[in-house]
């Protein structure tokens, strides 16, 4: 009778230990806003998630939730906060006011690769040129997107004026350059953009390539001018607090998979989603229009946008250090260092 209590008691225990392993585990959930087979999840927010998960086994895991169910593109940063959610995906830019050190990464003609780009960004943090910004949030990667140009509904009757056209921007830099070009900008988050342009409240949009797939833009836009004119800068983070209060052993999984390395696989992606949401636009055949403005146009436009970066160095605390420093890092990573 002891013999088989004994024996019913250890297969008891050991059916009962992965339980006691899993609760100890620490569970983050992952908002990541967007469906689950957009390139974005499908190639790196997943893939990510699923590394953390293998080598983190009784120690952290992340729960991936897909969808604007529990997070959007607006509200991410407030369910961050709230604790709702642990992990978001989303751009700086739509959270008015809070990281206008930022912003230099969505600047016309100062990003050439996304990849370049991120790890500048990551690095400026890491310095501590842009830390003021995420007193309340710790950054796991940061990421530039490849320079942005015009997608239209309709071409364009000159490419020296956007006199009369309405833009749909995501950041006060975009709504600036816009203006400096003659148009109307319109300010909205990506998952708008093809509701507005469908519904003609805007002409086109200010956005690069890489919005081609998982918002479907090549169903509303037929004139495509490529440009370096502005861009955007995305974040993958936790709230400061939570990530503070991590174990040492969860933390230290979630740093290894994280930082300038992640930063750059991030950035490298976007510029290889770039090439291919413009060789799917240009698969599409005669209804699309790809432009390639000329060089003296280029210029044009190189010089009329500049007073907006000028303004934005001395209005943004810190601007002109934090251009000078994100400069001299793009030179540095072209260079190969």
């Amino acid at each position: 009778m002891i013999a088989k209590t004994t024996a019913a008691f250890v297969a008891a225990a050991l059916l009962l230990s992965p339980l006691v392993a899993r609760a100890d585990e620490i569970n983050l959930l992952f908002g990541t806003t967007l469906p689950p087979t957009v390139h974005l999840n499908a190639r790196v927010l997943h893939p990510w998630a699923e590394r953390i998960n293998e080598q983190g086994k009784g120690v952290i895991h992340i729960d991936v939730r897909d969808g604007e169910g529990i997070a959007n593109l607006t509200n991410f940063y407030s369910r961050v906060e709230d604790d709702v959610i642990q992990i978001s995906w989303g751009q700086q830019a739509a959270v008015a006011g809070k990281f206008p050190r930022t912003a230099v990464g969505g600047l016309s003609f100062e990003v050439e690769k996304a990849e370049w780009g991120s790890v500048a960004l990551w690095r400026l943090f890491q310095s501590g040129v842009i830390a003021p910004e995420y007193d309340t949030v710790q950054p796991l990667y940061l990421i530039t997107f490849p320079p942005a140009g015009f997608h239209m509904a309709k071409p364009m009757k000159t490419l020296d004026s956007l006199s009369g056209l309405k833009i749909a921007v995501g950041s006060k830099t975009g709504a600036d350059m816009i203006a400096s070009l003659g148009g109307a900008a319109i300010s909205m988050v990506s998952s708008e953009h093809y509701s507005a342009v469908q519904r003609g409240l805007v002409d086109g949009i200010n956005t690069q390539w890489t919005a081609m797939q998982p918002f479907k833009l090549y169903e509303v836009t037929f004139y495509h001018v490529e440009a370096s004119l502005g861009g955007a800068t995305g974040m993958v983070f936790m709230a400061k607090k939570k990530y503070d209060a991590l174990p040492p052993a969860a933390r230290k999984i979630l740093d290894d998979n994280s930082g300038e390395a992640q930063s750059r696989v991030y950035g490298k992606f976007w510029d290889d989603v770039n090439g291919e949401g413009r060789d799917m636009v240009k698969a599409l055949g005669d209804k699309q229009q790809i432009v390639t403005p000329p060089a003296d146009i280029q210029a044009k436009w190189r010089q009329t946008v500049l007073p907006v970066t000028q303004n934005w160095a001395k209005s943004t605390p810190d601007g002109e250090k934090v251009l000078a420093a994100f400069r001299a890092e793009n030179a540095k990573l072209k260079a190969g260092q």
